[in-house]
């Protein structure tokens, strides 16, 4: 991984732990100091973080971790859908060797449920999707998903859901009918399971933010706690 990835990796670490709050600076030349790096790989970071829409520039006030708007979370959903619907397709005829990969990775997800570790669970979740999406072969389809940066608003969504017990425990679980469509070798039977999987988890984040979810209130990705809304 070249070094200007590895910052980015770091940084988005910082700001999905809470480390970095939405409205803290981040100051290019102190980042820099604190890696033991030059500003440029920090630059090129810091620019990659805007693409991604987690840093925003202000004028005369530089860069600032950008609080995540309710409805940019929920928007994604139909496009993932659509998206793991044709994985799912294309995935089937070569799958077939990395099903006990798949069922370790619940197996860890399990245990991020018993740890209560959204991070974790984000990670390992992101790592299921990803070994079918390697599967389809697709170029195309693989940037595609990769650019929508799935695993940071997967964690987004794990952390409300660990506000919800149920929901949160329920993660690992909700992806063993996958599994199963898979080893079935139906194309339309799997795609069909995996954009049922997106589209539920779409219903439980819309619940969970109630109607206010193609609002633009916003949503710190570090904590339970909306700010725009006193009392919560």
């Amino acid at each position: 991984m070249i070094l200007s990835e590895q910052i980015k990796e770091e940084l988005l670490d910082n700001i999905l732990s809470g480390k970095y709050e939405p409205g803290d600076r981040l100051v290019e030349s102190q980042i820099a100091r604190e890696l033991g790096v030059s500003q440029s790989p920090v630059r090129e970071a810091l620019r990659d973080l805007m693409a991604m829409k987690f840093v925003e520039v202000l004028p005369y006030k530089g860069a600032r971790v950008r609080r995540v708007e309710r409805r940019e979370i929920v928007e994604i959903y139909p496009v993932r859908a659509a998206l793991e619907e044709l994985a799912g397709q294309l995935a089937v005829a070569n799958i077939s060797g990395r099903i006990d990969e798949l069922s370790a990775v619940v197996g860890k997800m399990e245990a991020a449920a018993k740890a209560e570790d959204p991070r974790e669970m984000a990670a390992h979740d992101v790592e299921f999707h990803r070994i079918i999406m390697d599967a389809t072969g697709n170029g195309v389809l693989i940037e595609t998903w990769n650019s929508l940066m799935i695993e940071a608003r997967t964690f987004v969504t794990a952390k409300n859901l660990l506000a919800s017990t149920m929901e949160f425990q329920s993660i690992p679980a909700a992806h063993r009918p996958i599994i199963e469509a898979l080893q079935s070798g139906d194309a339309t039977r799997c795609g069909k399971v995996m954009r049922e999987h997106v589209e539920a988890f779409e219903a439980v984040m819309k619940e969970v933010y109630g109607n206010d979810a193609t609002n633009h209130r916003s949503f710190d990705a570090s904590s339970q706690r909306d700010e725009t809304i006193p009392g919560n």
